[in-house]
């Protein structure tokens, strides 16, 4: 790898002129058509050069553009690490995401959105354009999505949709369905010590915030463990996640969290900052020191991005 500019994206493998540069610091940054901005580091650019598309982490990376959360760091690690981390989600699940992903577009209902399939795979979590082409059509044929021209839905040239009333009424719904939820969960080290942690400025941010705080080992079941965390995150409005101690049940309950859509919290003991894992750097961490600390920022920051909830 000498050239300064790269006309393939190591992701996707879509190929554009001149999508990347290598950057002063020795990496390089990519704006990709299909997957957006991203930036990665040279040795997992060299990984990636015999590899076949990533479409888990392609969509990844652009579903942290279209949330306009930053430019993703992609590392050799993350080549693996993140699609692992991700569910497999269903057709309906992919309409349902194409479909929240277009609404993110529209500028005010009835306002026509351009799509070009071979760039906008990623916001169906699609593989393919086929597989894209289909989800499009699906929500047509279930009145959620309407075509404003008489075009032919085309992998070749770009064409128009817009949501109908339909359509904007199933995205009420299922809003009103998580906003309903009043279960946060929490995801953290089961050390004893941190467990004051939970049961002290943890549990008392969230309940004071009006939420229902939860974590797995909290209560007797007999169920898998792992089908209980996925069942509680999918009941949960929101997930607090404390990597203090760097366990890797953490970071895959979080990443579950974030591949539904819905919002994590990270924080981490001041100590440990350094330790985070790479993938994670990019989002804020509340760094604590002290339990008040962690308390009162953890309050603050359920009321300022989640919003206060009713007592409960």
């Amino acid at each position: 790898m000498t050239d300064e500019r790269q006309d393939s994206c190591p992701i996707c493998k879509l190929k554009d002129y001149g999508i990347g540069k290598r950057s002063s610091g020795g990496d390089y940054i990519f704006n990709c058509p299909r997957c957006k901005n991203f930036i990665i580091t040279f040795e997992a650019l060299v990984d990636t050069e015999n590899q076949d598309p990533i479409p888990k982490l392609s969509a990844w990376i652009r579903d942290f553009n279209e949330k306009r959360s930053g430019v993703p760091e992609i590392y050799r690690e993350s080549l693996k690490e993140i699609p692992a981390s991700l569910p497999d989600y269903s057709p309906r699940e992919k309409q349902t995401k194409l479909l929240q992903n277009i609404e993110r577009k529209t500028e005010y209902p009835g306002k026509p959105v351009d799509i070009v399939s071979k760039h906008d795979i990623p916001l169906a979590w699609a593989s393919t354009e086929e597989e894209f082409l289909y989800y499009i059509n699906s929500l047509i044929e279930r009145g959620f999505l309407k075509k404003p021209f008489p075009t032919t839905l085309s992998s070749d040239m770009p064409f128009s949709v817009v949501i109908t009333a339909n359509g904007w009424d199933y995205l009420e719904e299922r809003e009103r369905h998580i906003e309903e939820r009043t279960q946060a969960f929490v995801a953290m080290s089961f050390s004893e010590n941190l467990k004051s942690i939970y049961e002290g400025p943890i549990s008392r941010a969230i309940t004071k915030a009006g939420y229902k705080p939860y974590r797995v080992d909290a209560e007797p079941h007999s169920d898998r463990i792992d089908a209980k965390i996925i069942s509680e995150i999918k009941n949960s409005r929101f997930v607090v996640a404390d990597v203090t101690e760097q366990k890797l049940g953490v970071y895959f309950e979080a990443g579950y969290a974030l591949g539904l859509g819905l919002q994590v919290i990270w924080c981490v003991r001041k100590d440990d900052l350094e330790k985070v894992h790479f993938d994670t750097r990019q989002y804020r961490h509340i760094v604590w020191e002290t339990e008040n600390d962690l308390e009162t920022r953890l309050y603050d920051f359920i009321c300022a991005i989640i919003g206060k909830e009713k007592e409960v």
